[in-house]
Parts: structure tokens; C-alpha cells; sequence
């Protein structure tokens, strides 16, 4: 899963949907390098899209820094879902 299609009718311009693409693929390589639960099969495609979901929610209430969206999303994931 890419955040690309959850974005499709967005707002947002192309050079912003670059930089939630990135924040995201980040944030996904991060959990996946964690080796935990959430990274395993089962899990993946739910967590991905909570990710997705949580850097399109930041971003829409005005965080455009792709580092600071890819930390609030794995924190965000840390603090309602257990690894």
C-alpha cells in the first residue's frame, strides 16, 4: 500500500503529495527496521494505512516538515498500538 491512492482526492499539490509519499515510506522503513509485530504480514497493510492516515491528518492541520511528520506518526502508532 502507498498513501498515494488515500490522497487521490486531496487537496493536496503534487509537490506535497511527494512530501507525504516520503514521510511515509520513512515512517514504514522505520517500523520495519524495528523488527516488531506491527512490521510482520498480518499486521502490515492496517499499520501502514494508520500511518498513512495519521501524516495525511498532521499535514492537513499544517505540518509540512517530512521529519516531523514521519516522528508524530510512529509516535502516534507507539502510543495506541501495541508491538
Amino acid at each position: 500500500m502507498s498513501i498515494t491512492p488515500i490522497l487521490t482526492n486531496s487537496s493536496f499539490d503534487p509537490e506535497a503529495v511527494k512530501m507525504l509519499a516520503s514521510a511515509f515510506d520513512d515512517a514504514w522503513e522505520a517500523v520495519q527496521r524495528s523488527g516488531g509485530t506491527l512490521s510482520r504480514p498480518p499486521y502490515a497493510a492496517a499499520v501502514r494505512e494508520v500511518l498513512a492516515k495519521r501524516i495525511i491528518e498532521m499535514a492537513q492541520r499544517g505540518q509540512t516538515n517530512p521529519r516531523r511528520l514521519r516522528e508524530d506518526a510512529l509516535q502516534f502508532l507507539a502510543m495506541n498500538y501495541r508491538d
